[in-house]
């Protein structure tokens, strides 16, 4: 439902996009750093599922149809119990932790997926949205959550 990009052409979209405020750029960098997703134009209601410290979802990749592990599917799975009327949030800076099974029986240890190119319409701390996501600073965090740790990136 997105467009699947070089992760080249993704730094250049990126640059493009952050002057404008917002970007939808998700790396699929599961096996290495060779494809990106560009929900921009094409995509589904989850790319505007917004970031938490205190997520109540987890990225994982899945594969369906495809065995290349440089192309896996973006899916998304609760982690605990959702409200009615809750918004549905995840980590824009996902790390290699161990997180349990999206069954919530087996309690296998999953490892989440790093992703480093998730972009959005967050402020900027010392700065200006100039430059490469990698190279223009912090990204301040707005999530309100208790446990935030202040910035995304």
């Amino acid at each position: 439902l997105s467009q699947i990009i070089t992760s080249e052409e993704a730094e250049r979209r990126g640059q493009v996009y952050d002057r404008q405020g917002a970007t939808y750029l998700f790396d699929l960098d599961y096996v290495e750093d060779v494809y990106t997703v560009d929900a921009a134009h094409y995509g589904n209601i989850s790319h505007f599922v917004n970031h938490s410290c205190d997520p109540n979802l987890q990225v994982y990749n899945v594969f369906i149809e495809n065995l290349d592990q440089r192309l896996p599917r973006i899916a998304l799975f609760a982690t605990r119990p959702i409200r009615a009327g809750e918004e549905l949030t995840f980590d824009y800076n996902m790390h290699g932790t161990c997180h349990t099974c999206p069954c919530h029986t087996c309690h296998t240890p999953v490892p989440a997926t790093p992703s480093t190119r998730m972009d959005s319409n967050f402020g900027l701390v010392g700065g200006s949205l100039g430059g490469s996501p990698r190279a223009r600073g912090r990204i301040e965090c707005k999530c309100g959550a208790a446990s935030c740790r202040k910035f995304l990136f």
